[in-house]
């Protein structure tokens, strides 16, 4: 036994052991046979490794682990089994190997691993045999010898397939690997290390740390080593080491304390090829250093931050302008120098663009070297390296006398503004007339803020001859010289408008009032007459968009009578068109600020315009809010808009009541008032002439002689009872004498024109009472 255990010791190989173990017992205990099974991996068998008188062939078999057989009995038993007659055992029968050679007794014990059961070493006789518990003492300590030679086989085994597995993986990787042992002598260097220096293997073992170094970083190579050396602690360096081409190539090298059961055994490393990296290194610092003397010779301020928004960099600009040092100025210094009013607004938009790596701009108030706050422009790009973000690289320049300029500058045109504003408010007209027969409406609607003041405009007037004149225009231009000229083209319209019948004519004069002045002047117009009584319009348009009317059975633009603008050609030739309102139909007139869009054609402004004011209801200024409102929306327009709304009311028929003032300009006006109202009730055109003639006379003579200097007013009615028409002048003055042998007639007329007169003086003024039947024509 003790012979079997020293050349366990000595390490004879592991099947020799097992056959030796095989024989040892057999002798030993004299038996016939003798045998040592393995578990297989998974434990469903039993392979004979080795025995004693066994027959050929039988020796890498395979036995069952039945356990109601004495093999697979025994490996779930701790302790020896002993048959000493299969003949009367009843726990177990034998296995296949023992019944083919008739074994009668048998001893048989376990053989254990440190991890966990490996077989089992049994012998066996074919004649009965009494195993004492000495024999099965001895066959166990044979069992405990194979159980750690079994260990030590096993260790010995994994050991070389860590070593082959470490070579093999220390020879693949791209990293130059290196092994010393506890006292720093290296054991081991890779196919890396060896193909990079050209060296051999014997060349770089031993005492050779360093050997391969740069001379003029040896020193320093070592004396890093010697002192993570002596500290069992990381070691890392950069250094140039030889290469194969005779040459140094700049490497990494990092080397980690080796520890064995508390121990240390040495040091594993790693070499890593940074010759690319430092080179780049170099460059990106002369690079920095180039961006640091260009940074600090531009007449700009220049900064830099990295990904955190801490400031990195600063050029000599910055700290020339601000007065600060470089210290101040790195790190988290963001509301350093900007005004405190300022200064969280100025923070958190920077932190909000940093949080996303989004472009900076920003323009705030820096204190300078003097202690002023002064104005700056600065900006922020963002930079990335491999899509990942790396901080800002920013400018700031200084803009103190610009703002100043601009302050001024809006001052001066919101000056502007409101003059032109102003003006051009002060040339409209301050109220619409009333004009009998027609309803009428206008809004006018300035640009938004920002924008200047334009030229647009509208004006109504009624005409000698009772017909109404409707003008909508607009400036080319902006600010005061286009309220200006508007103001000009406004009054020159009126004139014309006076004296011409033919819109084209009007603007024909128009136009060559414009092309003989100095300045250059262009404008569009639209100028259209309209008759209250029977509804027709007579229009011409210079460049400007059409009229649109609005009637029972929808809306639809005034097409024709279109020529240029205003002073856009001498000479300018102007059309007419006309057309007829239904009864109760609306005009709409309009500028271009209304309709005309950046973003959209102007056919679909002009249908736009149109569904909105056909949807609209009620009165003329809900129609004009309504058109803004739904053209518009909640935005204001980039250019003036000017609006007029005009419907022709239905003539009174039944009775008419008329205040005016006391002065010859108002006769005109009552005799087509007059003439409107009696041709809606009836009278032809002989009556009406007659009718309105003898009314007239009694209103002059109420002005006349009622009345001295003063503002004074007198009253007409007139009304018809069935075909009777009633009507009277009122005036609350007193009568004067007559002036003049020639005077006085106009009583007698009256009497001859009317069926019946009468004159009554009253305490508040003087009452002349007409009647007239129709039918019958008077002689004058």
């Amino acid at each position: 036994m003790a012979e079997l255990g020293q050349r366990a010791l000595a390490g004879l190989d592991l099947d020799r052991l097992v056959a030796e173990a095989a024989e040892t017992a057999a002798r030993e205990l004299g038996t016939e046979f003798a045998s040592v099974v393995e578990l297989t991996g998974d434990g469903l068998g039993l392979v004979v490794l080795a025995g004693h008188g066994l027959p050929d062939g039988v020796v890498g078999g395979v036995l069952s682990t039945r356990p109601d057989e004495l093999p697979g009995f025994t490996l779930a038993r701790e302790g020896p089994v002993i048959v000493d007659d299969f003949r009367t055992e009843t726990r177990f029968g034998p296995s296949s190997l023992q019944r083919d050679l008739g074994v009668v007794s048998a001893l048989v014990v376990s053989i254990r691993a440190s991890r966990g059961q490996f077989g089992g070493i049994g012998v066996h006789s074919r004649t009965p045999q009494h195993f004492s518990p000495d024999d099965a003492h001895f066959l166990q300590a044979v069992a405990n010898v194979l159980g750690a030679a079994v260990e030590r086989a096993r260790h010995e085994e994994e050991v070389r397939d860590s070593e082959a597995r470490f070579r093999e993986l220390a020879d693949t990787t791209p990293a130059l690997m290196w092994m010393t042992d506890a006292e720093g002598d290296v054991t081991f260097v890779n196919e890396g290390w060896l193909r990079f220096t050209g060296r051999s293997v014997p060349d770089d073992l031993g005492d050779s740390f360093g050997s391969s170094a740069h001379p003029d970083d040896r020193d320093d190579l070592m004396t890093r080593w010697r002192v993570a050396f002596e500290r069992r602690t990381e070691f890392r360096f950069e250094y140039r080491l030889r290469h194969r081409d005779g040459g140094h190539r700049w490497v990494l090298e990092i080397g980690t304390p080796r520890f064995a059961g508390g121990e240390f055994v040495g040091y594993v490393g790693t070499a890593t090829d940074i010759h690319e990296r430092k080179g780049m290194e170099d460059a990106l610092r002369r690079s920095e250093a180039s961006f640091r003397d260009l940074a600090d010779s531009v007449p700009v301020m220049i900064w830099t931050t990295d990904e955190r928004g801490s400031v990195t960099f600063v050029n000599a600009g910055w700290l020339t302008y601000t007065g600060t040092t470089l210290e101040d100025e790195l790190g988290e210094s963001w509301a350093l120098g900007i005004h405190p009013d300022e200064a969280e607004a100025v923070v958190g938009d920077f932190e909000r663009a940093l949080l996303q790596g989004a472009l900076w701009e920003r323009e705030y108030r820096l204190r300078s070297h003097t202690g002023e706050y002064r104005w700056v422009s600065e900006r922020g790009v963002p930079r990335y390296e491999e899509g990942r973000f790396i901080g800002y690289v920013g400018t700031a320049v200084d803009i103190h006398e610009r703002r100043l300029m601009e302050a001024q500058q809006r001052e001066l045109y919101e000056r502007e503004h409101t003059i032109a504003e102003t003006l051009q408010r002060s040339l409209l007209p301050e109220r619409l007339p009333r004009i009998e027969g027609l309803e009428i409406a206008a809004r006018y609607l300035p640009a938004s803020e920002g924008a200047a003041i334009g030229g647009d405009w509208y004006d109504a007037l009624e005409r000698p001859d009772g017909k109404v004149v409707l003008v909508v225009g607009d400036v080319v231009g902006h600010g005061l010289r286009a309220a200006a000229a508007m103001g000009q083209l406004r009054n020159a319209v009126r004139a014309y408008g006076v004296a011409e019948t033919s819109p084209a004519e009007v603007l024909t004069r128009v136009n060559r009032l414009v092309m003989s002045g100095e300045e250059d002047l262009m404008a569009t117009i639209l100028y259209l007459v309209l008759d209250r009584e029977t509804g027709d319009v007579c229009f011409a348009s210079a460049g400007h968009p059409p009229p649109l009317v609005l009637a029972a059975d929808g809306a639809h633009f005034l097409e024709g009578g279109r020529a240029v603008p205003i002073g856009a050609v001498e000479p300018g030739t102007f059309r007419e068109a006309g057309a007829t309102l239904p009864a109760g139909a609306s005009l709409l007139l309009y500028t271009d600020g209304l309709v005309e869009r950046r973003d959209e054609p102007l056919e679909r402004s002009l249908d736009g315009l149109a569904a909105t004011a056909g949807r609209a209801e009620g009165g003329l200024e809900g129609l004009c809010d309504a058109v803004l409102s739904g053209v518009l929306g909640q935005r204001m327009p980039s250019d003036d808009v000017a609006l007029l709304a005009v419907r022709p009311r239905p003539v009174a028929h039944e009775s008419v009541h008329f205040t005016l003032p006391a002065e010859p300009e108002s006769l005109p006006g009552l005799r087509r008032r007059l003439s409107r109202f009696l041709h809606a009730a009836g009278a032809d055109d002989i009556e009406t002439y007659e009718i309105t003639l003898t009314i007239c006379e009694a209103a002059g003579n109420a002005i006349e002689h009622a009345y001295g200097p003063g503002d004074a007013t007198f009253d007409v009615e007139a009304s018809f009872d069935s075909d009777e028409l009633t009507a009277t002048v009122t005036d609350r003055g007193h009568w004067r004498e007559r002036r003049g042998a020639h005077r006085g007639r106009g009583l007698s007329i009256i009497e001859g024109l009317m069926d019946q007169v009468e004159v009554s003086r009253e305490q508040g003024g003087t009452v002349v009472r007409m009647r007239r039947r129709l039918g019958g024509t008077q002689a004058a």
